[in-house]
């Protein structure tokens, strides 16, 4: 029966004006959505031939929801050599291929292989407007469906639309994923209403010539107007050769899904041998096929399945497609044979119809089947696990292998739920030997661990108790109890490791050095495990310990408040060792840098981990170093750079991390909107986090709390929270000043309630323990202290003094407009002027505005005029404005800096007009030109 598109005017206007947004630069999302039959897929199919834009179509199917990527395959198969594979999109052939190679952590390749595709398609948008259209999406893979939301936020101003048909009524495969892809639809979705009388009598009259008005309206009856029912039952009426009189109109009985699958039957019995066995080849092999593959299946030679189609075809079940198969590089090594086109049924209805008619049974054979012709064609082992998925269990060592591969597979390209799915129904069959089971829940569990998923360290002490080979059990220990550190689950992992330590015997000494350096590096987040850190370094076996020990050395010298120079000794090249890239003791290393006061090394090293993580796509990564780095940027006085380090980093792991750690991106977030005197937003920030008694966040997050209450103007909740924060950091036996910096805010709560005497220990306190370490910024913290309880301005210069030049300017501007404040006190206007025109200076420029506030109005209480702040020149840029610019003055394309920075183009386009304005600038040359006379 011809396509004939009828009743839909209203829809077609709705998509067309959307569409005519697309095409003049407006990025949408729209969606068609009914039951099954009502007409979505003609529908979009007409709207994306009339749109005018490049059309990239795919489809979702009941087979493909574990196929990783499969949406995002399809798509984007057709410019597979295209050059369209370049900068920001690169990572897209991850999802695309999966014998591309680049190392990554599983979490990082999936989100590699997102940002890839969504410039891929921004890149392709901008040469020409285009249109992504997705037909059943409630069957679409998770990978690809998470992909589709994230693009949907980065669509902004850009020609470039998302066209998705959904089926109402059936439960999704993702329903979650799903639910945040309608939110991001422009309007309420397009509702295609079932056909009414007067259509159905026009659609009638096409088949049936001979039908009359009575006739008519009773097929309008038994279908309730839906297009592919009507469609069917005349199909039926024709092949069983019904007059269609209004007698047999009266007779028509109720047709539905349950009658298509009975009409279906009839038909097939009509048809030669072997015309049932081949339909339901293609029903179970999915969406497009080779004919030679359904052939095989169903057991019929070439000629015979040739001929056979063709019936298939004159009865209305079967159509050739130009589709290439799914996926469109599914033939693995060699040329594939060469195909007269790929065949494909007719209706998803019909596929499920015939897939769903067999017994379970039968099904689960009938997969059985196609995954060995798969297997003997050689193509993608996960195009194989797809079958082999929906086969019952049977203790096949085949099948666990070949789900394990497909899984190995899925995971290199960033398809987690795929790798997740298969491993699991490779548990399920079950694995023969305990040593094979033992590596498929190691390997399930490493997956899970790099989503964080809470399953993970159960898995992986399972692998440990199963794993009977020494040195195959250590390196599970390792593997696990690193990937579990790296999520966030510190306990698990410290538990992880101390059980791979259980049977050192067969193990070599340096593979047990590095499993206990990773439970002692988990071991100081928690206080109830630093006795065992601390008797695992002492004992003899500290000899055997790789370079990344030392990284546990310098925490315990950390720990004991020791001199800085030790603590920078033994972490001299720890941790450089390519082999302990992935382990929490470079984390470890970084903060103990920072507590060292070396600012610039530490943010140098998170400066290459994130510049690396940009241009890779790894997110994870991006996150991990980003705050990392704010953490090294606030002492730093770089507080507008923290801010963006942080903020990202917040938002990242506050939907990817267990809440515990979590908290450490939150703390450098908190530090950086108490100096940006954003104390509303800081409140709220600290709100969602929990202090974990005896964790190492715990007393950090006290503090954060304490600092706040302090700008607050709250000193007795300020003290209480310090208070708080200093039982935490006894328990832990924390004595570094750069660490447990509580008393030098407590001093100042202290004072403010009246308790200057015991403001005056702390204040002493503090400044001993930090001259015995001697780092600068703790020591200038002292003396600041100091000054609150007595000689203020002494305490003060000193401070100065010793903080000018060094890399803790934070601490010499709040050191500079407290010694401003004490001499416009003490009378001395005039000398009050130089230390806090300074301070002003410096916290502008740093986005420090708290204390530039601070800084103005003292200028102002000691007669000066202060400066407004940099409305014009480079120092008037924000960090955004200035990375902008620079890159721009580089020579790069808005395109291009919207890749390396992960902005939309828009976003530059305003950033550079900001800095074109505040440089009285007006085109890129001048720009350049201003950049190297700076």
């Amino acid at each position: 029966m011809p396509r004939v598109l009828l009743q839909r005017d209203a829809e077609m206007a709705a998509l067309g004006r959307h569409l005519r947004e697309v095409r003049q630069g407006a990025g949408r999302v729209m969606v068609v959505c009914g039951p099954a039959g009502i007409g979505k897929s003609s529908l979009l199919a007409a709207a994306a031939d009339a749109s005018g834009l490049r059309v990239l179509r795919a489809s979702g199917s009941p087979l493909e929801q574990d196929a990783g990527w499969g949406i995002a395959r399809q798509l984007f198969a057709p410019l597979r050599d295209s050059s369209s594979w370049t900068g920001a999109a690169a990572p897209a052939r991850r999802a695309l291929d999966a014998d591309f190679f680049e190392p990554a952590l599983a979490g990082d390749a999936m989100h590699a292989a997102a940002h890839g595709l969504t410039w891929l398609a921004c890149g392709l948008a901008d040469r020409a407007p285009t249109l992504l259209v997705v037909d059943d999406v409630h069957w679409a893979d998770a990978p690809s469906l998470r992909w589709l939301v994230q693009l949907s936020r980065r669509l902004g101003d850009r020609p470039l639309g998302v066209l998705g048909a959904v089926r109402s009524g059936d439960p999704p495969a993702s329903p979650g994923l799903l639910a945040e892809l309608l939110a991001a639809a422009s309007s309420a979705p397009v509702r295609p209403c079932p056909l009414g009388p007067e259509a159905v009598a026009a659609l009638v009259g096409l088949r049936l010539p001979a039908a009359g008005p009575s006739f008519a309206l009773a097929c309008h009856a038994v279908t309730a107007g839906n297009p592919f029912l009507l469609g069917a039952l005349l199909a039926h009426v024709v092949a069983e050769g019904i007059e269609p009189t209004d007698e047999m109109g009266a007779r028509l009985g109720a047709f539905g899904p349950e009658q298509v699958a009975r009409v279906l039957d009839r038909q097939l019995a009509r048809l030669p041998s072997g015309a049932g066995d081949l339909a339901r080849a293609f029903a179970v092999l999915g969406r497009a096929v080779p004919l030679r593959q359904a052939a095989a299946l169903a057991g019929l030679d070439p000629a015979t399945a040739a001929l056979t189609a063709d019936h298939l075809g004159e009865a209305g079940l079967l159509r050739r497609t130009a589709e290439p198969p799914w996926p469109a590089a599914a033939r693995l090594g060699g040329p594939a044979p060469a195909d007269r086109g790929t065949y494909a049924l007719v209706h998803p209805l019909v596929a499920a119809a015939l897939h769903e008619g067999m017994a379970p049974g039968e099904r689960a054979l009938w997969h059985a089947r196609a995954a060995g012709v798969l297997a003997s064609e050689r193509v993608d082992p996960e195009v194989v696990a797809l079958h082999l998925m929906r086969t019952e269990p049977a203790r096949d060592p085949a099948t666990v292998r070949a789900l394990r591969r497909a899984a190995e597979r899925a995971g290199r390209r960033g398809a987690l739920e795929s790798a997740e799915a298969f491993l699991r129904r490779a548990l399920n069959e079950p694995p023969g030997e305990p040593g094979d089971e033992a590596e498929v829940r190691a390997e399930l569990g490493l997956l899970l661990a790099t989503q964080a998923g809470p399953e993970a360290a159960g898995l992986l002490r399972e692998a440990l108790d199963l794993a009977s080979d020494p040195e195959r059990r250590a390196r599970l220990a390792l593997a696990g109890g690193r990937a579990l550190g790296l999520a966030g689950y510190f306990d698990d992992a410290f538990r992880l490791c101390r059980r791979g330590l259980e049977r050192p015997d067969g193990v070599s000494p340096v593979l047990l050095g590095r499993i206990e350096a990773e439970l002692i590096g988990n071991a100081w987040t928690r206080a109830g495990w630093l006795g065992e850190a601390r008797l695992r370094l002492a004992s003899p076996k500290a000899d055997q310990l790789t370079a990344v020990g030392r990284v546990n050395e310098a925490w315990i010298a950390l720990y004991d408040g020791r001199p800085v120079e030790e603590t920078r000794a033994l972490l001299d090249g720890a941790n450089d060792d390519e082999e302990d890239r992935d382990s929490i003791l470079g984390t470890s290393a970084t903060i103990a840098m920072i507590a060292c006061g070396d600012l610039d090394e530490a943010r140098a090293r998170c400066g290459a981990l994130i510049d690396t993580a940009r241009e890779r796509g790894w997110l994870i990564a991006l996150a991990h170093g980003g705050f990392l780095r704010a953490m090294a940027e606030v002492p730093a006085g770089r507080i507008d750079e923290a801010a963006e380090d942080a903020r990202m980093a917040y938002e990242f792991k506050k939907h990817s991390s267990p809440p515990i750690a979590m908290i450490w991106s939150l703390l450098p977030l908190a530090d950086v909107l108490i100096e940006q005197d954003e104390l509303d937003e800081a409140a709220r920030v600290l709100d969602q986090a929990v202090a974990v008694p005896g964790s190492l966040t715990a007393p950090m997050l006290w503090e954060r709390r304490g600092r706040l209450r302090l700008a607050q103007h709250r000193p007795a909740e300020a003290h209480e929270a310090l208070v708080r924060a200093a039982g935490e950091w006894q328990g832990l036996g924390m004595l570094h000043p750069a660490m447990a910096t509580w008393r030098v805010d407590d001093c100042f709560a202290l004072a403010e309630l009246g308790e200057m005497r015991a403001a005056r220990r702390l204040a002493g306190e503090h400044l001993a323990s930090a001259r015995q370490v001697g780092v600068q910024g703790p020591i200038g913290a002292g003396l600041r202290a100091a000054a609150r309880v007595g000689e203020p301005v002494e305490n003060l210069t000193a401070a100065v003094r010793l903080l000018d030049g060094s890399p803790f300017t934070l601490e010499l501007v709040r050191a500079l407009v407290d010694l401003g404040a004490a001499k416009r006190r003490a009378g001395h206007r005039a000398g009050a002027r130089e230390p806090l025109t300074r301070a002003l200076d410096l916290a502008a420029r740093g986005g420090m505005r708290a204390l530039a506030d601070r800084a103005r109005a003292e200028l102002l209480a000691a007669g000066a005029r202060p400066r407004r702040t940099a409305c014009s020149g480079w120092d008037a840029l924000t960090p955004a404005e200035r990375r902008v610019a620079t890159l721009a003055a580089e020579g790069c394309a808005n395109r291009e800096i919207a890749q390396q920075l992960f902005v939309t183009r828009r976003t530059v386009e305003t950033h550079l007009t900001h800095v074109f304005q505040k440089l009285g600038v007006a085109t890129r040359a001048e720009l350049t030109t201003t950049r190297a006379a700076r």
